[in-house]
């Protein structure tokens, strides 16, 4: 009996050996794949402080051959993974339909390389050149959360391709979560220290590994024990709303994650789908859409807060809106349908106050005593509560039905296991902030203004080209000058009439120009390489309108108009020239200038008389228009010339307009082309 024990704890003893050769092997086959990838030295050359941080400096493998010249050796340093905090923003990304908080992660910069680069030179003791040295050529870059949160996840491996910067995603579940996330990022970053920056090579192969899932995993989360105490053995199932639903799986599955992977492992999101799924499987036992609600049913939904229930939170909401006064009901009815929309930053402010009625006392008696109460019972409600246009009302539910009673069951999760895929990080590095460093993020600004001196310095340079370009165009000038005005003759003082008008005024360059003919202006080109007597010395191009005033208005009456009396305006949504300086008075419009005008008038007559207007010019008729009865449409267009001063207005001969609404009387006018100006 006492041999066989002995060689049972040989062949023990053997084994383990065996064991611990093989586990040897593999990790040094790793270490040696990823760094003969990279084609560097096995172990990293030194480390260069910089600010507080230690900056590990790798060399290249061909380094130690006798055949690379020190002129070529090549050195590599670890990224600097500093996160620029001022740059997280929350938005709502409408394509994913997703909250997400945005920021940026310096990899590193011209300043960090540099300074490599003089550390080298004195630590080396020769000079190394700064296209020698470069960040280390890692392919895939990863964010990594080692604590788990249900608020917010972090995306896939992302590519990297020696940039300087890369920008990251927090995905949240709500908006509110996100918008919290970016302000404490941007006021207090050092709250994501525990962030971990994972580089992998793309040569490295993901692994599998066969999880075995135990009660303890589950029933770590605060979802899951906030059930298991909440209810204490006496009901075995509950229902979930699909937000509590997924707090709960993406609570376990992170645990689980934590759990059985080490710091170094990157777990793919395919891979975190695999759990929540597998979960999903296990916990979840049916989901149904409630339509019929009853305070039975209400009690079998689990909530956070009882004062959320949507049968309460409606009466909550019916019991205040009784109270408000027209306004106050329409603005918080308004607030509940357009709830959808996601980060609008609508809050129930508005009841404290309401047409003379205090409505403290109501709130509190609903346990909203601050603007923050008041607030998340909006957060809260917004997802199970409708307006349906006389009353708040509780949506349709979907809910999951979740059993408590294999959460209790430790035997239920016995042999439960999950494949997950995933990666060793070749490189793990810490996040570092600039407020916790000598660091700073680099200075775009500062780049920026030394670009400015260079920039000056070449402007500088070419505004001295330009002074000696101008002088010798000014010198030019002057003798083309000379030599145009030897041969100007003079037209009697009149303005141009033609091209030959043009040339005898000592115009010589062809082109198009601007001739008064009769009371217009006129267009036309000039061929001055042809003689004035040729066919093809003018051509005619068209005419120019031009006003020395720009004359428009409209303007409207809300009241109704009756017999015999001049129609007058009480609003004038445009006015442009100022015509209408008299026009609230008498309804009369002065012309600013001689010229055409057109003016137009609508309105709507009475149901039970005919309507007849006049369109007067100095109080004699030059158009009229008839309306029909039963609240036909009335329409008045006339185009006239007006010398300036002269008056238009608009009188109800006979009949009756009527206006209901500020749109239905309207009239309009505009200067159509001016009188000879020059």
């Amino acid at each position: 009996m006492k041999i066989q024990s002995q060689k049972c704890l040989r062949m023990l003893a053997q084994l383990a050996i065996l064991l611990l050769v093989i586990t040897a092997n593999s990790k040094s086959d790793d270490n040696t794949s990823s760094f003969d990838t990279l084609e560097l030295a096995p172990t990293f050359l030194t480390a260069m402080k910089y600010g507080e941080i230690r900056l590990d400096i790798y060399e290249h493998a061909d380094n130690k051959k006798s055949i690379t010249l020190p002129a070529n050796y090549k050195y590599f340093y670890a990224p600097i993974a500093l996160l620029d905090h001022n740059s997280a923003v929350a938005s709502f990304n409408n394509v994913k339909k997703q909250a997400q908080v945005s920021f940026r992660i310096e990899m590193w910069n011209e300043k960090i390389e540099n300074q490599v680069v003089n550390y080298l030179t004195e630590f080396k003791k020769q000079a190394i050149p700064t296209y020698n040295v470069q960040v280390l050529p890692l392919q895939r870059v990863m964010l990594h959360n080692p604590r788990p949160s249900s608020i917010f996840s972090l995306p896939d491996w992302l590519p990297y391709r020696h940039d300087k910067w890369l920008n990251f995603k927090m995905q949240c579940l709500a908006q509110k979560d996100c918008d919290e996330l970016a302000a404490d990022m941007r006021s207090n970053p050092q709250q994501f220290n525990h962030l971990k920056l994972h580089l992998y090579l793309t040569s490295q192969k993901s692994k599998t590994k066969e999880m075995f899932i135990s009660i303890d995993n589950v029933v770590k989360g605060e979802m899951v024990s906030t059930l298991l105490q909440k209810y204490d053995g006496v009901v075995n199932e509950v229902f979930l709303t699909a937000k509590d639903t997924n707090q709960l799986l993406m609570e376990t599955t992170n645990n689980i994650i934590v759990e059985k992977f080490e710091d170094s492992d990157g777990v793919s999101s395919n891979s975190d789908s695999q759990i929540y799924n597998f979960l999903d499987k296990l916990l979840i036992t049916s989901r149904e859409v409630i339509k019929e609600q009853s305070i039975k049913m209400w009690d079998s939904v689990f909530w956070n807060e009882d004062n959320y229930r949507p049968d309460k939170t409606t009466k909550t909401l019916n019991d205040i809106h009784k109270k408000l006064n027209t306004e106050s009901q329409k603005k918080m009815s308004e607030m509940y349908q357009n709830n959808k929309k996601e980060g609008s930053g609508l809050n129930l402010g508005f009841l404290n106050f309401s047409a003379g009625v205090n409505f403290n006392t109501e709130l509190e008696r609903h346990n909203l005593t601050t603007k923050e109460d008041i607030d998340k019972f909006y957060q809260e409600s917004k997802d199970h509560v409708e307006w349906d246009g006389q009353k708040f009302v509780a949506k349709q539910l979907k809910l999951n039905k979740i059993n408590l009673a294999r959460l209790r069951d430790k035997q239920f999760f016995k042999d439960k296991t999950v494949s997950v895929r995933y990666s060793t990080a070749f490189l793990i590095s810490s996040i570092y902030f600039v407020q916790n460093t000598n660091l700073t993020v680099t200075n775009e600004w500062q780049d920026i203004k030394d670009e400015l001196k260079e920039t000056k310095k070449n402007l500088d340079i070419l505004k001295n080209q330009l002074n000696e370009t101008i002088k010798k165009l000014m010198a030019n000038l002057k003798k083309d000058l000379d030599e145009r005005t030897s041969a100007i003759t003079d037209i009697d003082g009149r303005k141009p009439e033609s091209c030959k008008d043009l040339l005898d005024i000592g115009n010589k360059l062809s082109g198009f120009f601007t001739i008064k003919g009769g009371d217009k202006l006129y267009t036309v080109y000039c061929n001055f390489m042809k003689r004035s007597t040729d066919s093809d010395f003018q051509k005619w191009i068209g005419y120019v309108d031009v006003k020395s005033y720009a004359v428009y208005f409209h303007a409207q009456e809300s009241a109704s108009q009756y017999a015999t009396s001049i129609i007058t305006f009480s609003k004038e949504p445009l006015n442009e020239g100022n015509s209408f300086q008299t026009f609230r008075k008498d309804g009369e419009f002065i012309a600013p200038v001689s010229g055409k005008y057109f003016f137009s008038f609508t309105s709507v007559v009475y149901y039970n008389t005919l309507a007849l207007v006049y369109l007067l010019k100095d109080d004699h008729r030059i158009g009229h228009a008839l309306g029909q009865t039963n609240y036909q449409t009335l329409t008045l267009q006339c185009t006239v010339r007006l010398a300036a001063g002269e008056t238009i207005k608009l009188q109800l001969y006979e009949g009756k307009i009527h206006n209901y609404r500020d749109d239905q009387m309207n009239f309009s006018g505009w200067l159509l082309e001016q009188d000879e100006i020059i």
